[in-house]
């Protein structure tokens, strides 16, 4: 592969424009001021319901199943916890969701991962999640999938359809028993009724994170488990059990006839030392000696020669008894002893139900999710079609476990699946979060003192660490008003999710007023709310970019376009030179490299998508998106993604021009905290000037770089005399001297 250009790849007319002033604070009563912010959204107020206590339920058996291996199909309780609104608070609260005709509240459905196998200890982990939402009108449960857990060793994709199964086949339950109470012949009347099952959020963490994302598809295409799986995989176990059993007896014995040939060969060894000692001793041995050594010499050959034998033989064995089990086609994996039991019982299908082990169905009607939260997730099925359910990801920048941020792909992935996409998605990196702490029985360890950055260690001075209690307050601001919003309908969370309001007080850690450095949000919105004016998905993207025109670039040293990174072990980099096309390799690499041998010189990113990446070495480097004679009308808002990959802060300066060649431009700083690695809050020197404080995290890669969004408000430009009906290009200017960034998704959305 060819390396990277070493010049800009053309030129451009990228003079700088001067940047417009920002207002700090919001002032929506002046609309010729540009602010940051035109909202607020309230948090923490006391909710208008008291909630139940934490009830553990238990609906019976279900069976889960492996995306591949055919033999592998066992059984897991259908357990968890629940909360429920049981009545209206003393005094009322802030909750605005409204129930549905019948009396039904809305519900969210928490999926831990993998953690341990113990019971319930990691589904109760969320409760002070579920606590809150039940106070605000929500029946909040957590699904029990700690025997998935204890199975994930012998699954071919991490246990991500069993986890998926349990999910489908839990809200299947929930649906056929809302009315009666009764669910799965288990009474729990106190849900009777309770339940609005139009209106269901689900919540996942880590491998619960996948399992939740998975569900979109399951939901419109289910994986189900028939009486014919369940007699295929007792066929295959049947049928392998005493192969298997062979097997390990022949390895048994083989390694019992090696003890005992090495034995025999140590013996015959030592025998012939003294043979030879004692020929050569002077004076002679005596003749009765040697005679006798001989002799013991002869018996121990004769000796080792047999045991050689005995081991050739069982040797032949193993080779035999392999063949046999290689020509099945299959091996046994480990499932738990009751699932053994129950193949073994379940020989018709009238034994089957007998049994009362649920099926996951394959034909159910499809659940009205209308909210998907992804936190922390692990990404072993490389999903790519998480469309039409507002979907969000969470990625803690410390995360010490998922350390890849996979997380991040998922959303990459379905970005552009489907053209006609009717829902929004989201990611979010919060800066100083790790894994463990949303879950509370996980807290016990700070996974971030494993593979994380420097700034994450908690022994650090200059630490940035998000403590459990303030990691906590921000999750369950982030999660409960996503789920308020998408599945509860309160709308005053819309601004936020809009991009439009700062994070709340009571969403921040304690004593500070704000804390959106920590927390970076990144909107895609649908295929109808959106404009593509440049991505890096096709081999000519610079070229002829969607509006059919080239995108120029000026004063950068090294320009490369990339289609997609490495998604390790299934596919490389695919990136090219913006001009000749040709191939050259990447001038950044996965954040997957980011190991215990990483080189602090290697330039890394987290976001492994399509993307352009630059470098320059003087100010003023610039790429100029033509866009001929663009109208922008239907949108409020010009976004694009950035990764600073070097140095740890970069502004970019985004100006629009017009046909009549009128020109404003934009700081992005003004707009957005993404261009600062570390959660510092703006203090008119950075992300232009890197902190001194920071100089320790210098090393490139340690405040793992991911393309995160800056969107600033059409009218910025419109009020300084642009004509937003007639655009002729879309120019980012970076005026630091030097630098290194990653920029993909410039679009047009409409985020009202």
């Amino acid at each position: 592969m060819a390396p990277p250009p070493t010049t800009g790849v053309t030129t451009g007319t990228a003079d700088p424009a001067s940047t417009i002033p920002v207002t700090t604070p919001p002032n929506p009563e002046d609309p010729s001021v540009v602010t940051r912010f035109t909202a607020t959204v309230p948090f923490g107020e006391k909710g208008g319901h008291v909630s139940s206590e934490q009830i553990v339920y238990g609906f019976g058996t279900a069976a889960v199943s492996d995306a591949r291996y055919k033999d592998v199909i066992y059984t897991v309780p259908l357990r968890g916890t629940v909360r429920y609104p049981t009545g209206p608070a003393g005094t009322p609260g802030d909750s605005r969701v409204q129930p549905s005709a019948s009396g039904g509240h809305p519900v969210v459905v928490f999926l831990h991962g993998m953690h341990d196998s113990s019971d319930l200890n990691n589904a109760k982990g969320y409760d002070y999640l579920q606590k809150n939402l039940a106070e605000n009108g929500y029946v909040a449960f957590s699904i029990d999938a700690g025997k998935i857990n204890g199975l994930n060793g012998n699954a071919s994709d991490a246990g991500a359809l069993a986890r998926g199964q349990l999910l489908m086949t839990t809200l299947d339950l929930l649906r056929a028993g809302n009315a009666t109470g009764v669910f799965n012949g288990v009474a729990l009347p106190a849900l009777k009724g309770r339940m609005d099952l139009g209106r269901v959020g689900l919540v996942g963490h880590s491998r619960g994170a996948e399992a939740v994302a998975y569900a979109v598809e399951l939901n419109r295409q289910r994986v189900g488990i028939s009486y014919q799986n369940v007699e295929k995989a007792r066929d295959i176990r049947a049928a392998t059990v005493p192969l298997q059993a062979a097997l390990d007896e022949a390895r048994q014995r083989v390694d019992e006839a090696q003890s005992a040939s090495t034995a025999a060969s140590v013996q015959l060894l030592i025998a012939k030392f003294k043979h030879q000692a004692a020929l050569g001793r002077t004076p002679p041995a005596p003749a009765l000696e040697i005679e006798a050594l001989t002799r013991e010499v002869e018996q121990l050959q004769r000796q080792a020669q047999d045991a050689q034998a005995v081991l050739q033989a069982a040797e032949l064995a193993l080779e035999k008894a392999t063949a046999a089990l290689r020509d099945l086609g299959t091996v046994v994996r480990r499932i738990n002893a009751n699932s053994e039991q129950w193949l073994q019982q379940a020989t018709s299908e009238e034994a089957l139900r007998q049994t009362g082990v649920l099926l996951p169905s394959s034909t159910g009607d499809p659940h009205r999710i209308r909210a998907v939260f992804s936190l922390a997730a692990i990404n072993k099925k490389q999903l790519s079609r998480i469309t039409h359910v507002p979907f969000m990801t969470l990625l803690p920048s410390c995360d010490g476990d998922v350390y890849t941020l996979e997380g991040a792909q998922i959303f990459d992935e379905s970005r552009y699946t489907a053209e006609d996409d009717s829902a929004p998605k989201y990611q979010v990196l919060v800066r100083g979060a790790n894994h463990n702490f949303y879950n509370d029985y996980w807290a016990k360890i700070d996974d971030s003192q494993i593979r994380a950055p420097l700034y994450c260690k908690a022994a650090e001075a200059e630490t940035l660490r998000l403590s459990q209690e303030d990691q906590r307050r921000n999750g369950m601001f982030l999660i409960e008003s996503f789920m308020r919003y998408f599945v509860g309908d309160e709308f005053q969370f819309a601004p936020y999710w809009k991009g439009q309001a700062p994070i709340p007080a009571a969403g921040c850690p304690v004593g500070e007023g704000s804390c959106d450095e920590r927390v970076i949000l990144t909107i895609h919105q649908p295929a109808a709310q959106r404009k593509l004016l440049q991505n890096f998905r096709a081999i000519d993207a610079s070229a002829k970019n969607p509006n059919g025109l080239s995108t120029a670039y000026e004063k950068f040293a090294q320009a490369v376009q990339c289609r997609f990174l490495a998604l390790k072990p299934d596919r490389d980099a695919a990136c090219t030179d913006p001009a000749s096309q040709d191939s050259v390799d990447r001038l950044f690499k996965e954040g997957a490299l980011y190991d215990y041998t990483y080189d602090a010189k290697t330039l890394l990113t987290w976001s492994i998508t399509d993307q352009a990446q630059l470098q320059w070495a003087a100010a003023g480097a610039a790429m100029t998106i033509h866009t001929g004679d663009l109208s922008t009308q239907g949108f409020d808002t010009l976004s694009l993604r950035v990764a600073v990959v070097a140095p740890i802060g970069q502004e970019v300066e985004i100006a629009l021009t017009d046909t009549q060649d009128r020109k404003a431009a934009i700081k992005g700083s003004d707009f957005s905290d993404a261009l600062y690695g570390i959660a510092r809050k703006p203090d008119g020197a950075i992300p232009l000037v890197d902190a001194p404080a920071d100089s320790i995290y210098a090393d490139t890669g340690t405040t793992r770089p991911l393309l995160n969004m800056v969107a600033v408000p059409l009218k910025a430009f419109a009020l300084h005399g642009v004509d937003l009906a007639h655009i002729k290009q879309v120019t980012l200017r970076f005026p630091k001297a030097s630098g290194s960034v990653a920029v993909t998704d410039v679009l047009l959305q409409r985020m009202n």
